[in-house]
């Protein structure tokens, strides 16, 4: 049997630090696990290594999973990208879809189902998890195009708007500060007047909302 050669391309080093340590624990079916922290660096890395596996992130820094996938699965088509969200059947799920992915997991999916699907990926299945299958059918009008601007995002300045936008797409507030060359602390003090706009009380929360109302492809003013 051919050991699978694997990229994890996820931003959150406490999590890929455990799916590798249960990928390397398959001796006998996997043969090496690498890690990057965004989309960019994973083109980078499949552009000098080989691969058969992408279990890639949709929001990352620098470079989201969507993009990244598009641009991979153009230049090489024979890598199976499964895409891991945490979020469910989404918009950007549909986009990776379209992109190129050969099928989507939850994060907290067991490691036997991890690697029945990395298995299953492998030999040219597609893989979706059931509760993604489930809210494909139970959402079909969570699309942008299909919903009104919400109240609340009138509400928000053009700061806040920009700040939120990049909530969704993961940055951490070191990362935003950076951004947009403010204070940790200004961010923080704009994060609170955004999370009492949005009435969410945290910025999983927030991110869930932005996520459904895809706030980075509505107007800033």
């Amino acid at each position: 049997m051919k050991k699978l050669k694997i990229l994890i391309v996820d931003d959150q080093k406490l999590f890929i630090d455990s799916l590798r340590k249960v990928l390397m624990g398959q001796e006998d079916s996997i043969g090496s696990v690498s890690t990057t922290l965004n989309g960019k660096e994973a083109i980078q890395f499949v552009q000098n290594n080989a691969v058969d596996i992408i279990l890639m992130d949709i929001h990352m820094p620098v470079m989201d999973g969507i993009e990244a996938t598009k641009i991979i699965h153009r230049k090489y088509p024979d890598i199976r990208i499964l895409m891991l969200t945490t979020f469910g059947y989404d918009e950007y799920v549909k986009d990776a879809m379209k992109y190129g992915a050969v099928g989507f997991l939850l994060k907290d999916i067991s490691s036997e189902e991890l690697l029945t699907s990395i298995q299953g990926a492998s030999n040219g299945l597609r893989i979706v998890s059931p509760i993604i299958i489930d809210g494909a059918y139970k959402t079909p009008c969570n699309s942008a195009e299909q919903k009104a601007i919400p109240d609340w995002y009138y509400q928000l300045t053009h700061r806040e708007k920009e700040i939120l936008i990049l909530v969704q797409r993961g940055y951490s507030n070191e990362e935003i500060a950076g951004q947009i060359l403010l204070s940790i602390q200004t961010v923080k003090n704009y994060l609170s007047s955004i999370y009492e706009k949005m009435y969410v009380k945290n910025r999983f929360q927030a991110m869930r909302l932005a996520m459904e109302y895809k706030v980075d492809s509505l107007p800033l003013r």
